[in-house]
């Protein structure tokens, strides 16, 4: 397999998830992840070993279980893979090659916070074998740098 095939074949396995995430049907989590899946979360210093386990994570989300919706953006252009899920995630960003896709997503929580996460994963036989996501809240810029910078 070439290495655009398996780039394909990767961002089809984390357009899979997705999927799966926001259906809530984690009875398919195996179509997307490897059996040696871990997630690991720096911030906290937590590490979540195996589908299983993942599976609990999600499943014991605060507000799981609504169902979530996953469109395709028709308002980003490009070649790039663009998602919007909905009510809760925005995809803004899936970069990378080979077996190394990072991805960056605004997500807003139940309490009405605004966040993003960034995640970089890894692939194995076209499975999600590893994530690292950090979580980051927005936040209002200092006023001491406003003399530098640009509002983006």
């Amino acid at each position: 397999m070439d290495e655009r095939q398996n780039m394909h074949r990767n961002r089809a396995a984390l357009e899979r998830m997705m999927e799966i995430v926001t259906s809530g049907d984690y009875d398919k989590l195996g179509e997307a992840l490897h059996p040696d899946f871990v997630q690991h979360i720096p911030q906290s210093g937590e590490r979540v070993v195996g589908i299983d386990n993942f599976r609990k994570v999600l499943e014991h989300l605060p507000g799981a279980g609504s169902g979530l919706t996953i469109a395709r953006d028709p308002h980003i252009a490009g070649d790039e893979e663009h998602f919007v899920m909905t009510p809760t995630f925005t995809v803004v960003k899936v970069e990378g090659v080979g077996d190394e896709l990072t991805s960056y997503v605004k997500a807003r929580y139940p309490d009405g916070s605004d966040w993003y996460i960034v995640t970089f994963s890894s692939y194995k036989d076209g499975l999600i074998i590893k994530r690292v996501d950090f979580y980051a809240p927005f936040f209002e810029p200092p006023p001491w740098r406003a003399a530098w910078v640009e509002k983006d």
